[in-house]
This record gives structure tokens, sequence and C-alpha cells, in this order.
């Protein structure tokens, strides 16, 4: 399977660990396919230096992350929510050729599906692939 993690889980993953870390760890080692984008890295990145003022170099997971997931690159193209950054979490999953966009943002969530995307939570994600 194809997966775009939304921006919280990976920065669930890299500052709190748990139920997000676990996640991106079996995906980065299991048979599954991480899939992002220059505009997620951006945003991860940002928030992290701006919010949390952790330099994402000094990130070991994230660079991991970053060396096994997949690049897609486009132009901004939809308009689908209010919130521009969640737009580019679905572009990506759209490029990507995602199965599923993995978010804790409410107002994805709500989404439910777009196109053949499933949008689903942490929890979500692993009862699918883990039985978790």
């Amino acid at each position: 399977m194809r997966v775009v993690l939304d921006t919280n889980v990976i920065i669930s993953a890299l500052l709190f660990g748990g139920t997000p870390e676990h996640l991106v760890l079996s995906t980065l080692l299991g048979p599954n396919q991480l899939v992002l984008s220059p505009y997620i890295i951006t945003e991860v990145t940002l928030i992290l230096e701006s919010k949390f003022s952790v330099h994402s170099k000094n990130l070991e997971l994230l660079q991991q992350i970053l060396g096994e997931s997949e690049l897609v690159y486009f132009q901004p193209f939809l308009h689908l929510v209010s919130d521009e950054p969640d737009n580019r979490i679905i572009e990506t999953a759209l490029k990507g050729g995602a199965h599923y966009i993995v978010t804790g943002d409410k107002l994805l969530l709500e989404i439910e599906r777009y196109e053949n995307i499933q949008v689903i939570s942490v929890k979500k994600y692993l009862e699918i692939t883990e039985g978790f």
C-alpha cells in the first residue's frame, strides 16, 4: 500500500513517539510505501523550527523518513478545503497514487474519502495494516 502521512502525524512521531512513531517505523520497515512531497517536508520543517525550536537536521528519524520515502513533485492544483496545507496533503496522495492519508486533522478526517484515497486516523491505519 502507498500512504501519505499528514504533518501532524510526522511531527508527533518525531517529538513524542508512541503510536505515531510506531506507525512511521512500521511503514518504513514494512512492505508499505511512504509518499511525501516537498510541501509536506517544508511544513514539517517550519513547524519543528518555529513551534518547537528543533532543527530538522538534528532528527535522525526525520532523515530516515526522507531517505525511505518516495517524493512526488507537482504544482498546487486543489482548493478542496479551506486550509491550504491540507490541500497539499491531498494533492500529494493523488499524485503519488496513495491508498491512504493518515492524519489526526479533524477537517481532513471529515472528508473520509477523496477519489480512491481513504482518509483515516493513525489508529485505523494500524488496525488495517497490523490488526493493532
